[in-house]
């Protein structure tokens, strides 16, 4: 059985790591940004984009993302809400990931499996096999769904 991870993971765990492991406590406080490059992948960044491309600005302080349209340019570093400089919750993001016809067959494949077997058999990061529990398996649906409800049709 192969389980996807999607870009949304990746952003996710991209940031956690940005924000939790890989800045040192001066910049820990600072701003990121991110934008979607040419290829469609998510980028996190402690600088901002080229010219002409979409991003939001980020303060890891708070729950808070600013979009930016690629006509202001490059914003100040400035993470404190004022007139001219709105900040909206973190969970309205403008980057959009598009349909993928490949990650959404893996997903319905995933969810079917999971749904047909009773015992499901994964391989561990040491390489050898386990079977998951039913907490996992739950998890593990919710996942599949998630995936099918973002990258089917």
């Amino acid at each position: 059985m192969t389980l996807t991870v999607t870009r949304q993971h990746l952003a996710i765990i991209a940031t956690a790591l940005a924000c939790s492991l890989c800045l040192p406590p001066a910049l820990a406080e600072q701003v990121l940004y991110r934008w979607t490059d040419e290829r469609g992948d998510p980028v996190h960044s402690d600088r901002p984009p080229p010219p002409g491309v979409d991003y939001e600005v980020i303060s890891t302080r708070s729950s808070l993302v600013r979009p930016v349209d690629s006509s202001e340019g490059a914003v100040p570093l400035e993470v404190e809400p004022r007139v001219g400089n709105d900040f909206e919750p973190v969970q309205s993001t403008s980057i959009k990931i598009e349909k993928n016809p490949e990650y959404c067959q893996r997903a319905r494949e995933n969810l079917e499996t999971l749904n047909a077997y009773a015992r499901i058999r994964v391989r561990g990061d040491d390489g050898e096999y386990r079977y998951i529990d039913e907490e996992e398996k739950a998890r593990r649906r919710e996942e599949a769904e998630a995936a099918i409800a973002q990258h089917c049709e």
